[in-house]
């Protein structure tokens, strides 16, 4: 079973823009609470050209790289000076999503915050694009937070439970976050299948997890939902309920080029109107999960 979150370094790939804005306040908020350390990141996307326009263009990331690093030290400064947060900063060129996760992993990241634009965003040059593929590289949590999801701090985590082996190994970790935030748990038991044998069990599952919570003296409520479409599902209950941040395990599906995000996942990170925590499954037997909950 997953291990409850432990946050010391925050990673936030910076872009400058308003969603970037935004991730940086959920970041400094968190960061308060938990005398964690940030790291600020800005990736200057790699230019793919092989010919002598691209040595010449070059001179010209070096520059945006140089000025970068002034907004940077300028913003870092002013977190510090304004909470004693330790901000640090970075400017790297590169794919951006293979840059981020390098990063993370070189720093020994616990959580990367960042926005993200959606599907209808912008399509270059900006992290929007390149939240489903962090979410799917990154070797720790992220969070992704979209323009309109703009209160910071939560009070209603979103917990889905689906029959699939991996879904409760995230318990632990809304847990964590229902204890950093003092919010209460929205549990909802996403049932897509009709046979009354699979309810029963599926219904013993979602028990152990309230039990689980009741052991750790969170505050939850619970509700079945019933339909065929998971990720509709989880994207509506959420706004039905009010709830403030949803908690998704990720799922990662074989295709010739490498692996991408399953179904799911990528329809919840690029349609969600409020802040996703994704989280990679464990390979761990299910049925220590069931004994552990």
């Amino acid at each position: 079973m997953s291990k409850p979150l432990s946050i010391k370094k925050i990673l936030i790939p910076f872009d400058f823009s308003e969603t970037a804005a935004l991730s940086l306040e959920h970041a400094v908020f968190l960061a308060k609470l938990l005398k964690a350390e940030i790291t600020l990141l800005h990736v200057v996307e790699t230019l793919t050209f092989t010919s002598a326009i691209s040595h010449a263009l070059s001179g010209f990331e070096k520059k945006i790289e140089d000025s970068s690093n002034e907004q940077l030290k300028a913003l870092a400064e002013k977190i510090h000076m304004e909470t004693s947060i330790e901000v640090s900063i970075r400017t790297e060129v590169g794919r951006i999503y293979k840059i981020i996760s390098s990063i993370a992993k070189e720093e020994d990241t616990n959580l990367i915050i960042m926005g993200t634009h959606g599907v209808s965003g912008y399509q270059r040059f900006n992290l929007g694009s390149n939240t489903s593929r962090v979410v799917e590289t990154a070797p720790c949590p992220v969070l992704s937070v979209q323009t309109h999801a703009s209160k910071i701090g939560f009070k209603k985590i979103l917990l889905p439970i689906d029959d699939t082996a991996s879904s409760r190994q995230k318990v632990p970790q809304c847990v964590s976050l229902a204890n950093i935030y003092n919010a209460q748990i929205h549990i909802a038991g996403l049932v897509n299948f009709s046979n009354e044998e699979q309810k029963r069990k599926f219904r013993i599952k979602l028990d152990q997890v309230e039990e689980y919570l009741v052991q750790h003296e969170i505050k939850y409520e619970t509700s079945l939902i019933y339909g065929d479409d998971l990720a509709k599902m989880t994207l509506n209950v959420a706004e039905e309920k009010d709830c403030d941040l949803l908690i998704i395990m990720t799922e990662q599906e074989p295709l010739l080029s490498g692996l991408f995000l399953g179904t799911y996942a990528s329809k919840v990170v690029n349609h969600s109107k409020i802040p996703v925590l994704s989280i990679k499954p464990d390979e761990v037997d299910p049925e220590k999960i069931s004994v552990s909950l």
